[in-house]
């Protein structure tokens, strides 16, 4: 198959769940107070006593407090089934552990126990903060006449997307395929090989039955087997094509691909209430990131406008949690009114780097609001002890009743509302805080309205702040949604380059220093020496980490080197990228998403969704540490992946806009108001001028116009008043020259100039390396 069984790809490749003498002793005492009186078989299964024994062991030393996720218990009190995901770390996994389904996690072991029985494989892919997953565990999964038909005709299978994103990405796109469409729960029919035949995502009990009574008995039917078969034979290959796509090979991408892809997003605007849809908005952050990029380099003002339109938006609407900060996953309705309320690591980490951007170009007050809320919000609900971050926070929660309800925690009635605040909310020209918060429109939800603004209003959403804050200590008195508590490597990354990138932008030192302090978390736990692995769980490292993992905190460690000036980061992101050119490089260009191959072999995955691609963020890292270290192994595999996704980029731009991005960095270098030029000069243009840290060993010559054969530093568009640098002869020339060392503050006049271009050239007492220029664009 390809893939280790799951045991051996944790981290030190040991058992993770249980040391050998305790699970001994644990079995002896189930077998002592028969645990088998308590527990019983699933439905038509009839387990082996050992492993009776094991799971009711491994059910017994879950830690105090530990509550199983189901309606079925025995007489006792205790649930009445446990499974083998009992053994897991995952918290998603650990919520099915106690459904009357005989559930397995994927391994090679699983495979072959398909293989060795003849049966299919039902697998069900998922994550432990989604609602329709949680729907589909209530009316089926929980159901004991489902996992009868399931555990006499199926093995059944459990993953868990977060843990193994490659294997969600390889059915996913089975799903796509053969559906049109995919979401989660995902619900796939495989052959004991792993190839997929019949695939789904949320089906209601009773299709869902129809489905599973009809594939067992098609099973059984050498003619229906045969056509079985020819399916997966088919969707198999068209899968393949997708997750192992070889775009045309070319070292040639006209420029114009950059434009047609703003171009294409203009055209996908939603005019009237911002984003890129005219039903479910989802954030989006990549064409954001991209659009706002494109106007640094163009002044395209359309792309900058439907940009920062989609950010009021967003910033306004209810997929913000205005009183918690933070943002929730995507709105259901076109005006971001409603949210799907689940809040995920990487939205927070990639919304608030968006935020920041539109900041840092504007100087908007909302957006920096926006993204220091997120801040405050991961600071507050989203850190563990030792400063790593949580993954993400559930849509459900408990209602008074105690009914499993989506966004009962985050949902408001006006009763609720003004039992809580004073009338007349200061800075609202509203006549309550009922009216001034949006709850006195219908609701769009039974358990009551979402706060929500409008965007294209003056209110001043700073000044709600003191109420924001009352609701939120009202709020906390509820029973909070589920915290998926598992910490992701590469959701760790985009977090904390958020915070880094923040903290570098506000001055503000104390986001900074949450993003090192888990920089050092992720470090400590789950880099072993030579390998990431993707995951902290239960107090232990799982999974090997992926191409993305591995890319994700890479620039988030590049982003901690410019903010804080420690080299060690900068080192760090450097062994990350050697690893990758070990795990994950495949001799063509092309980067695989995974070390392990999948059933249908090797998985890529170049295109953009919610988050970067593992290939589009590893171009990037690529081409940030060449601009910082001119490493030619870092320069060539920048060169060798962009090539190899030409053909791709090409056909289908506004579907890698983040490898779009990439590639501009490294042939055009960087955007922002803070670039590294020639590896050893930071350069920060500002409103009081332009700063640059020259690397100690190197020094840049004083502007000078009558030394035309050393160009040294120039800046055009902008009066600028230069310093008197240091005088040195160099060893090569008698003439005695002035040069900058060190920190190099110059006061900058900007005039009436859009554009500021500096020209730097570096040297040392040796050599001169090539000058550099950057062009900022003001608005």
């Amino acid at each position: 198959m390809g893939r280790g069984v799951r045991i051996n790809r944790c981290l030190n490749a040991v058992d993770w769940r249980f040391p050998s003498g305790l699970v001994a002793g644990m079995l002896a005492l189930a077998m002592q107070i028969d645990v088998a009186m308590a527990l019983a078989d699933p439905p038509g299964v009839t387990r082996d006593p050992a492993l009776s024994a094991r799971l009711a062991a491994a059910y017994d030393a879950m830690p105090e407090g530990y509550e199983p996720r189901t309606h079925l218990y025995a007489e006792d009190g205790r649930a009445k089934y446990v499974n083998r995901l009992i053994e897991e770390a995952s918290p998603y996994l650990l919520q099915h552990a106690h459904n009357p389904v005989d559930w397995h996690p994927w391994s090679d072991e699983t495979l072959a126990k398909a293989q060795a029985e003849g049966k299919p494989i039902f697998l069900s892919v998922g994550y432990a903060t989604c609602h329709w997953c949680h729907v589909m565990e209530e009316e089926s999964f929980d159901n004991e006449d489902v996992a009868a038909v399931l555990n006499a005709g199926f093995i059944a299978i459990k993953i868990d997307r977060e843990a193994q994103p490659d294997l969600d990405h390889l059915y996913i796109t089975a799903t796509q395929i053969q559906m049109g469409g995919a979401g989660w729960p995902n619900s796939v029919w495989l052959l004991p090989d792993g190839r997929p035949f019949h695939t789904g995502t949320y089906i209601p009990r009773p299709e869902f039955m129809q489905i599973a009574n009809a594939i067992a008995l098609a099973w059984t039917d050498p003619t229906q087997r045969g056509e079985i078969d020819t399916i997966a034979a088919n969707l198999s290959e068209a899968v393949a094509k997708v997750t192992q796509l070889r775009g045309a090979q070319s070292a040639l991408l006209d420029e114009m691909v950059h434009v047609r892809a703003a171009e294409q997003l203009l055209g996908m605007h939603n005019a009237l209430e911002g984003g890129f849809s005219q039903s479910t908005q989802f954030p989006q952050e990549g064409y954001l990131l991209f659009l706002m990029d494109h106007w640094r380099r163009t002044g395209d003002q359309a792309s900058l406008q439907v940009a920062t339109e989609t950010l009021d938006a967003i910033a306004a609407g209810g997929i913000h949690d205005h009183v918690g900060g933070g943002f929730h996953r995507y709105a259901v309705d076109p005006n971001w009114r409603t949210p799907h309320f689940e809040k995920m690591l990487y939205n927070q980490g990639l919304l608030a780097r968006a935020f920041v951007e539109a900041w840092e170009i504007t100087g908007t007050a909302r957006y920096r609001r926006a993204a220091e809320r997120t801040f405050a919000y991961v600071a507050r609900d989203m850190t563990d002890p030792d400063g790593a971050f949580y993954a993400a926070e559930d849509a459900d929660s408990r209602a008074e009743d105690g009914t499993l309800e989506e966004g009962v925690f985050y949902a408001w009635t006006p009763a609720q509302i003004l039992a809580a605040l004073p009338m007349n909310a200061e800075g609202s020209d509203q006549a309550d805080p009922v009216t001034a918060l949006g709850i006195d429109q219908p609701p769009t939800l039974d358990v009551g309205g979402v706060i929500h603004f409008d965007p294209f209003s003056e209110t001043d959403l700073a000044a709600f702040d003191p109420y924001l804050e009352t609701l939120r200590v009202v709020r906390d008195a509820r029973t909070r949604p589920l915290r998926d508590d598992k910490v992701i490597a590469g959701w760790n990354g985009l977090m904390i380059r958020a915070l880094a990138e923040g903290g570098a932008a506000f001055g503000e030192p104390r986001y900074v220093d949450m993003a090192v302090r888990a920089g050092a978390a992720i470090w400590s736990r789950l880099w072993s020496g030579d390998r990431l692995a993707r995951l902290w769980a239960a107090g232990q490292a799982h999974e090997d980490a992926v191409l993305e993992d591995y890319a994700w905190l890479g620039l988030a460690f590049v982003a901690l080197s410019d903010a804080t000036g420690d080299p060690v980061w900068l080192a760090r992101a450097e062994q990350l990228f050697t690893a990758m050119q070990r795990f994950f490089a495949d001799g063509s260009g092309r980067y695989k998403m995974a070390m392990a191959d999948g059933p249908l072999g090797p998985i890529y995955n170049s295109s953009d969704g919610a988050t970067p691609s593992g290939e589009s963020s590893a171009l990037e890292l690529f081409a940030r540490l060449f601009q910082r270290t001119q490493s030619l192994d870092a320069e060539g595999a920048a060169h060798g992946l962009r090539s190899a996704l030409a053909g791709a980029l090409s056909h289908q731009p506004i579907l890698r806009t983040d490898a779009l991005t990439a590639i501009r960095i490294l042939e055009g270098g960087e955007t922002g108001r803070r670039r590294m030029l020639s590896g050893v000069v930071g350069a920060h243009l500002h409103a009081g001028g332009l700063t640059l840290d020259i690397a100690e060993g190197w020094h840049v010559n004083a502007h000078d116009p009558g030394q035309e054969w050393l160009i040294g530093v120039v800046l055009d568009g902008a009066d600028a008043a230069w310093p008197v640098g240091k005088t040195v002869t160099l060893g090569f020339s008698d003439e005695a020259l002035n040069v900058y060392e060190g920190r190099l503050e110059i006061p900058v006049t900007y005039g009436e100039a859009r554009e500021i271009t500096l020209t730097v050239q570096a040297c040392s007492d040796e050599i001169c390396r090539q000058p550099v220029t950057a062009t900022f664009r003001l608005l």
